[in-house]
C-alpha cells in the first residue's frame, strides 16, 4: 500500500516553456495534439524551475529547497509552520481516498492508460488532480473552464489571510472531488490568486511533480499551438496557460493546457481555434474524462462540445452529469456501469435520466468504494468505442 501511495504522490506536476521576449513570427509551437514528450534516453536529465517549484511549494505548506532564499526565511515564521500543518491535514483528506482510487485505476482503466496519449477533459477547471489520478502517464491534458488563467504563484507579503486562501481553494477538490464555483469565485479573484494557475501549481506540487516552466499561449485558428502573439510579441496575458512538468525520477515531460473558454453552442462552435484543436484528436488515442460538469451537456445548447467528444475520443469516463446515456449509441459503444444511481442531488433534481436508473436496476454495477462527484452514492461510467 506504501509503494501505491507514493506512486500517486509522485503522479502530478506541469511545465510552460518560457515565451521569449523578442519579437518574432507566430511559429506554432505545435500543430499536433499527440506530440511526445518524451526525451531519448542519453538526453540530459530534466531539471525542475527552482523558484516555480519553490513557490509553489511555500504556498502548498511543503519545505522550499532553496534553503538561501527568501522562501526558505519566511518558511521559517509561526505563521508558515501553521499553514503548513493545515495543508497537510487537508491534503490527508485525499490520501484516505487514494489507495481506492489506484486500484480503480490499475484494474478497470488499464488498457485505456496503455493505448491513450491525450486527456481531454471539459468543465474541468482547475482540477488537475482527478486526471491525473486515474491517467497518470499521460502526454498532455487539456483542461477547460471559466475561471481566468491567472499569473504564477505571488508572494509578497505572505499573511494568515494568504495562507487561508490557499487552503480554501484546495479543500473542495481534496473533500469533495469538485470544486464550488460561488467558493472559486471569492478565492480565485484576489491580489493573491488571479486564476488557476496558482492552484494547478498547489495540486502539482503536493502530487509530487517537478514544474519545469509555465507560460501563456494561445490556439490559432488552424487548431495549433503558438507561443506568440499573430504580430510576434509574447503573450504576456490571455486565456490560455501551458504547464510541463515531470514525475521525479523520470525523463518524461508531460504538458497541461488550461483554457478559458465557453462550451455552450454560443461559444464553442464559433471558436474556430478551439474547434480545430478537438477536430485533430486522434480518437484512437484520446479519453475524456467529465465530472461535477452541472449537467450541461443534458441540455440542447450544449449538442456542440458533446458532438465532438462522442465524434473525437475513444474512451470516456464520466459520472452522471457528464453525456446522457441515450447519446451512447449501443452499436458504437460499450458503456461500463459502477456505483449507484437512482437521481441526481436536489439541485440538479430535473435532470432525472430514466434510462441511465433503468440501466443501473437491470445491470449489476461493478462496486465503487470511493467519493467522486456531487452525490455522496457515488457513481461512474466509462463508454468505450467499439
Amino acid at each position: 500500500m506504501k509503494s501505491t501511495l507514493n506512486y500517486l504522490t509522485w503522479s502530478f506536476a506541469l511545465l510552460l516553456v518560457a515565451a521569449c521576449g523578442q519579437k518574432k513570427p507566430a511559429v506554432p509551437v505545435s500543430a499536433s495534439v499527440e506530440q511526445t514528450d518524451t526525451l531519448p534516453a542519453d538526453t540530459t536529465k530534466l531539471v525542475a524551475d527552482e523558484a516555480l517549484t519553490d513557490a509553489a511549494r511555500f504556498v502548498a505548506g511543503l519545505p522550499v529547497r532553496n534553503e538561501t532564499g527568501r522562501l526558505y526565511e519566511l518558511s521559517q515564521s509561526d505563521t508558515w509552520k501553521a499553514h503548513a500543518r493545515n495543508m497537510e491535514q487537508i491534503w490527508n483528506a485525499f490520501q484516505q481516498t487514494a489507495p481506492r482510487l489506484i486500484a480503480f485505476t490499475e484494474k478497470e482503466l488499464s488498457d485505456i492508460n496503455e493505448n491513450c496519449r491525450t486527456v481531454f477533459y471539459p468543465f474541468g477547471g482547475p482540477d488537475y488532480l482527478f486526471p491525473n489520478t486515474f491517467f497518470p502517464e499521460m502526454n498532455t491534458y487539456f483542461l477547460i473552464g471559466l475561471e481566468k488563467t491567472g499569473s504564477q504563484v505571488k508572494i509578497e507579503k505572505p499573511s494568515k489571510e494568504t495562507y487561508k486562501l490557499y487552503q480554501n481553494a484546495v479543500s473542495d477538490i481534496l473533500n469533495l472531488s469538485f470544486f464550488r464555483t460561488d467558493d472559486m469565485k471569492q478565492e480565485l479573484f484576489n491580489d493573491t490568486i488571479d486564476g488557476v494557475t496558482p492552484i494547478i501549481s498547489v495540486l502539482m506540487v503536493r502530487s509530487g511533480r517537478e514544474i519545469v516552466s509555465i507560460r501563456n499561449v494561445r490556439l490559432t485558428e488552424q487548431g495549433a499551438i503558438a507561443d506568440t502573439k499573430e504580430d510576434g510579441q509574447p503573450i504576456e496575458q490571455g486565456d490560455m496557460v501551458e504547464f510541463k512538468y515531470f514525475r521525479h525520477g523520470t525523463n518524461k515531460l508531460q504538458t497541461l493546457y488550461y483554457l478559458k473558454a465557453d462550451l455552450s453552442n454560443g461559444g464553442f462552435p464559433r471558436n474556430k481555434a478551439l474547434t480545430a484543436y478537438v477536430n485533430q484528436f486522434d480518437a484512437s488515442t484520446t479519453v475524456t474524462f467529465i465530472k461535477s460538469a452541472s449537467y450541461l451537456m443534458h441540455m440542447t445548447y450544449f449538442s456542440g462540445i458533446r458532438e465532438g467528444i462522442l465524434n473525437h475520443t475513444s474512451a470516456v469516463l464520466q459520472d452522471d452529469s457528464g453525456i446522457p446515456l441515450p447519446f451512447y449509441d449501443t452499436e458504437k459503444w460499450d458503456v461500463t456501469l459502477y456505483g449507484t444511481f437512482e437521481k441526481p442531488i436536489s439541485m440538479f433534481g430535473k435532470y432525472v435520466q430514466p434510462e441511465l436508473r433503468e440501466a443501473y436496476e437491470q445491470a449489476d454495477p461493478k462496486p465503487l468504494n470511493f467519493r467522486i462527484g456531487y452525490a455522496r452514492q457515488s457513481n461512474l461510467q466509462i463508454a468505450r468505442k467499439k
